[in-house]
């Protein structure tokens, strides 16, 4: 966790507050990644930071941009220049509006902000946003595997599902999961014409995989997992291990990207957790999913009893947690599988979206087969 005092962060000239995004600096430039390249790009991020950040950009003539693999959404840059503090920057992209709400996602950070809980928003502009870079490594697809991390990991979740009791939902709040799925689904049915268009492999696999079924296969789901008690958490929704920080100084890890954060059963979470142990997003082959890699039951066990340790109720074993979540495999599947084809269509990103919703909706309709029987 990054450490903030009085909710504000002094960043090198800028002193940016979260306690309501208004009050983060904004503008309403542009950054068009399929135009801007190399020193135009560069160029263009000095603009926008001698608007935000004039103190920061004071006889700054030039930055420099490093771009940070394996991020699947955005586009995700360090920003550099002489003597410093070096800034993240996110831009986001394209078509992203068709899957993250952009202001649900600021509001959340500013509520974490309060809280004391994860980088700085230092400001904003059209598609894309300016964070406070903490001083870091990320996690690696190997590193989440090992027993001390991933027990870190399960406090960690634990410690933001417990958010909730300071920000309660309200009695008619919609669950993240199936507010997504539902609303991706419909623009998923819009898609289909444009992709077969496309790429006509695609065709023949779209029609293979009977999306029209999908629907009443994800009403059956649904049905399912009303019927397993998980309790509603503030959940990341996407704790992959590229969303994880290991701080420099001190070794504590620190969960960052909360596009996909809200209210949303605690299974899901882990579920999700659980499904990212199978993705290497640096390798020669980063959509493929890897079922070899998904965590043992000794590995379940352990997260599950490091989660129960880390707070106050002692009345759960982790053989329970253990089911619950496994339970609930089957919502990320589905929930990553639409995301995986809206992306398809529309991505700028170097990565087989199409093969990842392959994959991902197979992988739904097997552990939906396996739960149907019970």
């Amino acid at each position: 966790m990054s450490h903030i005092s009085n909710g504000y962060h002094n960043y090198g000239g800028m002193v940016a507050t979260q306690s309501t995004k208004d009050n983060v600096p904004s503008c309403n430039s542009l950054i068009d990644l399929t135009v801007l390249k190399g020193e135009k790009l560069s160029a263009a991020v000095l603009n926008i930071i001698r608007n935000l950040f004039p103190e920061w950009a004071h006889n700054v003539e030039k930055v420099s941009l490093d771009r940070v693999s394996g991020a699947l959404t955005n586009a995700v840059f360090f920003v550099n220049a002489p003597n410093k503090r070096r800034m993240l920057l996110r831009v986001y992209g394209i078509g992203c509006d068709q899957i993250v709400d952009r202001a649900k996602e600021l509001f959340w950070l500013a509520r974490l902000s309060d809280l004391k809980i994860g980088p700085a928003l230092l400001g904003t502009f059209e598609n894309g946003r300016f964070e406070e870079y903490l001083d870091s490594t990320t996690l690696t697809s190997d590193a989440i595997h090992q027993p001390i991390i991933s027990q870190q990991i399960a406090i960690c979740l634990r410690r933001l599902h417990d958010i909730i009791n300071v920000y309660p939902p309200s009695k008619s709040q919609t669950l993240e999961v199936w507010c997504n799925i539902d609303k991706w689904y419909r623009v998923v049915l819009g898609l289909v014409p444009s992709l077969k268009n496309k790429n006509a492999d695609w065709g023949k696999i779209l029609d293979a995989y009977n999306l029209d079924q999908l629907g009443q296969e994800i009403l059956q789901c649904k049905a399912i997992l009303e019927r397993v008690q998980s309790p509603v958490v503030f959940a990341h929704n996407d704790t992959q291990y590229g969303n994880i920080l290991q701080l420099e100084k001190t070794g504590e890890l620190v969960v960052v990207d909360f596009e996909y954060s809200g209210y949303n059963p605690r299974g899901f979470d882990i579920a999700n957790h659980f499904c990212e142990w199978m993705y290497d997003y640096h390798s020669d082959q980063p959509a493929s999913l890897q079922a070899d890699r998904f965590p043992t039951l000794e590995e379940r066990l352990r997260f599950c009893k490091a989660y129960i340790d880390a707070g106050e109720d002692n009345s759960l074993c982790a053989e329970d947690l253990e089911r619950e979540v496994s339970t609930w495999l089957m919502g990320p599947h589905v929930f990553w599988g639409l995301w995986g084809l809206i992306q398809a269509s529309q991505s700028e990103i170097d990565f087989d979206y199409f093969l990842f919703f392959t994959q991902r909706i197979s992988a739904f309709r097997n552990e939906l087969a396996k739960w149907s029987d019970n």
